[in-house]
């Protein structure tokens, strides 16, 4: 997983220099404040995004979910909400993965690996591996207006060796 704020996304590497990342940040930066909800196209690697509001939930009543053909990037516009992490290998699932749909979901696991306050203005980028719990409440903020980019895992490679960029064990790198 990477977090910043949308302002650093040509700073951290491998991001402004491929294409396919490159055109779905500028999408945000000229799009997102006035987009309308719904689904749009980027135009670039078949990556298309999804905008999309909704009221912020305790942890109990949300379920993890994963996916192993895209890898998300999730803005937030107005309010905010925490999306919890932990790596889908550690996870119990339940049901069948739907390929058609691009979906994993699993138990909520008793910790998880680590979280992120997706404020006004912040993205994360969650890769396949990266099992996640959106829709989080923060701190008495009860509503979320955000973004999800959904970029194919195909259309990245060669991709940025992500173990260099912000792994040294299962965490987030602040950029």
């Amino acid at each position: 997983m990477i977090t910043s704020k949308l302002t650093h996304w040509r700073s951290i590497p491998g991001l402004a220099t491929h294409p396919v990342w490159s055109a779905a940040f500028l999408w945000i930066e000229q799009h997102a404040a006035s987009a309308a909800e719904g689904w749009h196209e980027i135009g670039t690697g078949h990556a298309k995004v999804r905008v999309m509001s909704y009221p912020t939930i305790k942890r109990e009543e949300g379920i993890y979910e994963a996916h192993r053909e895209m890898i998300d990037i999730q803005y937030t516009i107005e309010g905010a909400e925490a999306i919890e992490f932990t790596a889908a290998e550690n996870l119990v699932p339940q049901g069948a993965y739907d390929s058609e749909k691009d979906v994993q979901f699993f138990d909520i696991p008793k910790v998880s690996e680590g979280r992120v306050d997706n404020l006004p203005g912040r993205f994360c980028i969650l890769y396949p591996e990266d099992a996640h719990l959106p829709q989080l409440n923060v701190d008495g903020i009860g509503h979320v207006k955000k973004l999800v980019v959904k970029v194919p895992r195909t259309s990245i490679a060669p991709m940025v060796n992500k173990a260099n960029v912000h792994r040294g064990g299962r965490g987030i790198t602040d950029f």
